[in-house]
């Protein structure tokens, strides 16, 4: 489920949300909230008495009441008011999402009063359902709208009333119920309030994390929850921090009793999808092509991936209802649980055990308190046999190495034992950039060089999906991209084949940068590593620039998160006629509980070489283990800024 606007996650229902490949929306402290005060502190709170965040939520009052088949009624009524004006256009339009295939939503009555006292009736006639943007074209099919309410124009302090009421016509699952309410620390608030209804038959129960006062009483037949939040102060949580829900006040309520009844509510769906049917039989032979074992299956893998499409697929309970694999192999394209269905059905043809896993793909490393199908929005398989995770619908993941968004996760293993299981974290053994440069520097102060780098694991699947996206006439452009820290350049790359996913990925770089440094009696330069991609192709030609965002602040509140693994780089500099050397920084070598570090130079005739070694023991650091990798990091980017000073001779 993809909400529209980012104030929606303040108020949202994670039910519904369907398994797709894709992400939830950033906090509104993504979408301009302004923060103050020292850089260094671990977490800044906000003036509570002028929020930073673009607007309050004044009221939040969600009425639901719950069948015993899983059917439900919410009523909301909501109070929003918006503190910056140029940030308007995140609640105009306002915007909800829903499946209209399994639910009915109507707005009751909707108006903007201002402070001084007027007040605008939002007519009919500026209230709209919609097909869900994606849905509009491929790849993505979903019975999702958006109902739109057009607002007058809002300024400073205006409040936006708005009353909703969603009647669930379809349940996910039948005669469950759960959902999680959210409160994002970056997000302003007040007067939340909660009351659920349900059959004392059904055996709701309730969680909460933060500073949610929850209470609960019987009356007869029923169960009634509450859960009320007074006051909810914006705070900025600082960056490359977790995703907000794992530190945000949730407040949660589920039917099932445990995850493994998740698992097993999923696959007693999923099962007789992944059934051996001639069509799965006939592609398995001849897709695994005679090989038997792991040669086999990784066969199988990569034929799944190379041939069948990833489309989004929502329609109706099918957010959570895999398709068919004969019918994936007729229509050659279907959502991730398609390929997980797809994929587990060709190993039983071979055989081989798979099993359907529901796994989280955004910043969250954590599960709910309490068991839920819908904290999960995508699905992998798991090979128990191997104890390995596939995950087809990358297209270019090595077999049995999963992407960066897939590491060191809670899973949930469907099949006949369903289980929890953590996904790999950093292993940066297997999760290694090889990295080696030849540059010279010319008298004239340019700077050329050629470099090779190999990839295995989470990089090997960043840089095939690069360069498979990338076509051969944009290597120039990205070249000149990822020399702008250095000034700007020329050049361009050589990739191997991305379709080859068991081998490690090479590309070859050739590039020149004009008047990389000034020449005079002396020269002065940082060790320059090259024009390499890193994660989320952040535009830098040095990774541990993207660092600095981690190493910012001395202590954290929150866990942090960093995707490096395993680099290892060797750089020859060819010096310029003329000069020889007058200083090279000191060599550094550290070992500690975050990681390891090394950093050496050698000095040649008329060169030097630079050994560079850098491994992060894990994906996530939690605030007790934060002091180590930040003085890890810190004396790794106070390495690569030290300058190499030369003399004319």
């Amino acid at each position: 489920m993809l909400l529209l606007k980012s104030v929606q996650r303040a108020l949202m229902v994670v039910c519904g949300a369907g398994l797709l490949s894709g992400t939830l929306p950033g906090s509104l402290a993504q979408a301009g909230t302004t923060v103050s005060g020292n850089s260094n502190a671990p977490f800044i709170p906000i003036n509570e008495k002028q929020s930073g965040a673009p607007l309050r939520i004044l009221k939040n009052h969600v009425n639901v009441t719950v069948q015993s088949n899983g059917l439900f009624t919410e009523r909301d009524h909501q109070v929003l008011e918006l503190l910056n004006p140029a940030l308007e256009t995140m609640i105009n339009p306002y915007q909800i999402q829903y499946s209209a295939d399994m639910a009915k939503l109507r707005v009751l009555r909707a108006w903007v009063s201002t402070p001084g006292g007027q007040k605008y009736v939002v007519p009919a006639s500026a209230i709209f359902v919609r097909p869900e943007p994606m849905a509009a074209g491929a790849p993505m099919y979903s019975h999702a709208k958006v109902l739109s309410i057009v607002l007058p124009k809002l300024g400073k302090d205006d409040q936006l009333h708005i009353i909703t009421e969603k009647t669930q016509t379809t349940p996910y699952f039948a005669g469950q119920f759960s959902q999680i309410w959210e409160m994002p620390v970056s997000q302003s608030a007040r007067n939340f309030r909660i009351d659920i209804t349900a059959p004392r038959s059904m055996h709701l129960r309730a969680a909460h994390t933060g500073n949610w006062i929850v209470s609960q009483r019987t009356q007869g037949q029923l169960i009634h929850i509450s859960a009320r939040m007074a006051v909810h102060h914006a705070r900025y949580p600082g960056p490359s921090t977790v995703d907000e829900s794992q530190f945000s006040p949730l407040f949660e309520v589920s039917t099932f009793p445990s995850w493994a009844a998740v698992g097993k509510a999923y696959w007693s769906r999923a099962a007789d999808k992944a059934a051996v049917t001639p069509i799965v039989q006939k592609t398995a032979d001849t897709a695994s092509h005679g090989l038997q074992g792991w040669d086999a299956e990784k066969a199988l893998y990569t034929w799944d991936s190379h041939h069948i499409r990833y489309v989004g697929l929502e329609l109706g309970v099918g957010g959570y209802v895999p398709i068919s694999a004969s019918k994936t192999l007729e229509t050659r394209y279907g959502d991730c649980k398609a390929h997980a269905t797809l994929l587990q059905a060709l190993f039983n043809a071979r055989g081989f055990k798979l099993y359907p896993t529901l796994i989280n793909w955004n910043n969250v490393f954590t599960l709910p308190p309490l068991p839920t199908p819908f904290w999960f929005n995508h699905a992998i398989d798991y090979a128990p046999q191997r104890h390995l995770f596939l995950d087809s619908t990358g297209t270019y993941e090595t077999p049995g190495q999963l992407a960066i968004g897939e590491r060191d996760k809670p899973s949930i293993v469907t099949g006949p034992h369903p289980r929890v299981v953590t996904t790999p974290g950093a292993e940066p053994d297997a999760n290694q950039l090889d990295y080696a440069a030849d540059l010279t520097l010319q008298q004239n102060g340019d700077l050329s060089g050629v470099a090779k780098m190999q990839t295995k694991g989470w990089w090997a699947w960043m840089y095939r999906q690069t360069f498979a996206s990338i076509p051969p006439s944009a290597y120039h452009r990205v070249m000149n991209t990822l020399l702008l820290p250095d000034g700007g350049g020329s050049g361009t790359f050589v990739p191997g084949n991305p379709d080859i996913l068991d081998q490690p990925f090479a590309v070859t770089a050739h590039w020149h940068t004009v008047a990389y440094t000034h020449v005079g009696d002396h020269i002065s330069f940082p060790i320059p590593s090259g024009p390499y991609l890193t994660p989320g192709l952040s535009a830098t030609a040095r990774p541990m620039e993207a660092l600095t965002r981690v190493i910012g602040p001395l202590q954290r509140q929150h866990p942090v998160t960093t995707y490096l693994g395993g680099i290892h780089w060797t750089t020859t500099i060819h010096l310029p006629e003329g000069y020889r050397v007058q200083y090279l920084p000191p060599a550094q070598q550290l070992h500690n509980q975050a990681g390891s570090f090394t950093y050496a130079l050698t000095q040649q005739e008329h060169s030097i070489t630079v050994h560079y070694t850098l491994q992060l023991q894990r994906v996530v650091y939690n605030p007790q283990q934060y002091p180590a990798l930040r003085t890890l990091l810190k004396l790794d980017y106070a390495a690569q800024q030290s300058p190499i000073i030369l003399v004319r001779q």
